[in-house]
């Protein structure tokens, strides 16, 4: 199958503030680890091209989508409304954008507005707000999807292709009894779901008594009970079984659908890059004593939530008195800080994090299954395994584990906090706890006090 042509795209924004420019950066970074030829000027400062507005016009025309980071000064200048002399680039590439979408016969949508708040959609100037706009938020990945789907032509639904029709049994017509599943393996999925481990009980126990396609059947409702439970491994295990034993044609290929799901799972959750390598990552940073490439491995959330439970556990001693909380934790949660309590901040926090987690070593692994929670986090759970990946016993878990709540920002993984909980920043700081129910885990910690190293 030929694959789709990268896309190119050239942006567009206004130089607002070092802050703006930022976040437009970190739009257009996002965009080319996620299969996007993003462009602007930020790759060709260190070499400026002789002309610029040509430069600009040949962007332009050679895009196959325009992206117009749209803010209040973006439009003001877009609209020539700017005092003369400034934001020269945004009116120039205003009148470009104008004039073609004035004169274009092409029905293809080209110039996309994107904004980084709802409050900028007033802003968008009046001939793109007839088209697709998009809000785009550093702090959830999942803002970027529809823009992602727009530019790699990638619908999230698709008309199914039309097949031939079925032959119908009419009313009067009693279907044959082997195509009806076994009462006894109704009444266990139904029981599934209110418990599903006692169903998966009754369903294992069934096992011995059934044979041919009911048996299939069986399987593939454990499956899909071991699925929704998050236990990825054991679903596949069970969903070969059902292929194995002589399914119909239905139970066949349910199993096989759900197979796929399960690999694309596992392999999603274990990647170069994925939340188990960056989690994995982190504590071999920690290891090694490399405090700032442990740091940028957290999300800022994170980053801040830690800073303040420093400042809070600090907040009499003479040293901080002259700081401003607030302004403090701000500096020190950042990539670089650069304030002067800084260095006394990361090597306490360096020793909390080695205390935290001496017992990891090369013989830890993480736990099989993928723990999705909601659309943007997952848990994993690193425990000693010799350094493999294990499925271990869901009721007693292993001797020891240590939760990474991972996060996915921009399309990179990062670690939320080390426990399963959403840090909440804050004087103090605090967490709020995410039920079993939906990590689908016991946690049995590394330290003493049952914490662990948490926000």
């Amino acid at each position: 199958m030929q694959s789709k042509p990268i896309p190119r795209v050239f942006v567009s924004y206004s130089h607002d503030s070092d802050e703006h420019r930022e976040s437009v950066f970190h739009l257009i970074q996002a965009l080319r680890r996620n299969g996007v030829d993003a462009w602007a000027d930020f790759f060709v400062e260190s070499d400026p091209p002789s002309n610029w507005p040509v430069w600009m016009q040949n962007q332009v025309e050679e895009a196959d989508y325009v992206l117009m980071v749209v803010t209040e000064t973006y439009a003001r200048r877009f609209n020539q409304k700017e005092v003369p002399g400034v934001g020269a680039g945004v009116r120039w590439e205003g009148t470009l954008i104008t004039a073609d979408i004035y004169y274009s016969t092409d029905n293809k949508v080209k110039y996309i507005p994107v904004i980084f708040s709802p409050e900028d959609f007033e802003h968008i100037p009046a001939p793109l707000k007839v088209t697709n706009r998009y809000v785009i938020s550093p702090e959830d990945d999942s803002s970027l999807i529809p823009l992602l789907r727009h530019l790699l032509q990638a619908p999230e639904f698709v008309p199914a292709q039309i097949g031939e029709a079925p032959p119908l049994i009419s009313r009067e017509s009693t279907p044959s009894a082997n195509l009806a599943i076994d009462p006894r393996i109704a009444s266990a999925i139904h029981l599934s779901e209110t418990d599903p481990k006692a169903a998966l009980d009754d369903l294992t126990q069934l096992l011995n008594l059934l044979y041919g396609p009911q048996r299939a059947i069986a399987y593939c409702a454990m499956g899909e009970i071991h699925q929704r439970m998050g236990f990825w491994a054991p679903a596949l295990t069970v969903y070969q079984r059902a292929l194995e034993s002589t399914p119909d044609r239905q139970t066949a290929e349910v199993a096989a659908r759900n197979m796929r799901l399960a690999l694309d799972a596992m392999e999603w959750h274990f990647r170069d890059g994925g939340p188990v390598d960056t989690a994995n990552k982190f504590t071999r940073a920690i290891k090694k004593g490399k405090f700032n490439r442990a740091w940028g491995l957290l999300t800022p959330k994170l980053r801040l939530v830690l800073a303040q439970a420093w400042v809070w556990a600090n907040k009499d001693h003479e040293s901080l008195a002259p700081f401003d909380r607030d302004d403090l934790a701000k500096n020190l949660s950042t990539m670089k800080p650069n304030h002067p309590l800084a260095r006394a901040f990361s090597a306490t926090q360096l020793g909390e994090f080695q205390k935290s987690f001496s017992a990891i070593d090369e013989t830890w692994g993480a736990a099989s299954n993928p723990r999705p929670i909601g659309i943007d986090y997952e848990l994993v759970v690193l425990s000693p395994t010799g350094g493999d990946i294990v499925i271990f016993d869901e009721q007693t878990g292993p001797l020891q584990t240590a939760p990474f709540l991972m996060k996915q920002l921009m399309g990179q993984w990062r670690v939320e906090n080390f426990w399963p909980a959403y840090p909440i920043p804050g004087w103090p700081p605090s967490r709020e706890e995410i039920p079993a129910e939906v990590s689908n885990l016991t946690i049995i910690p590394t330290t003493e006090d049952g914490e662990g190293e948490s926000g």
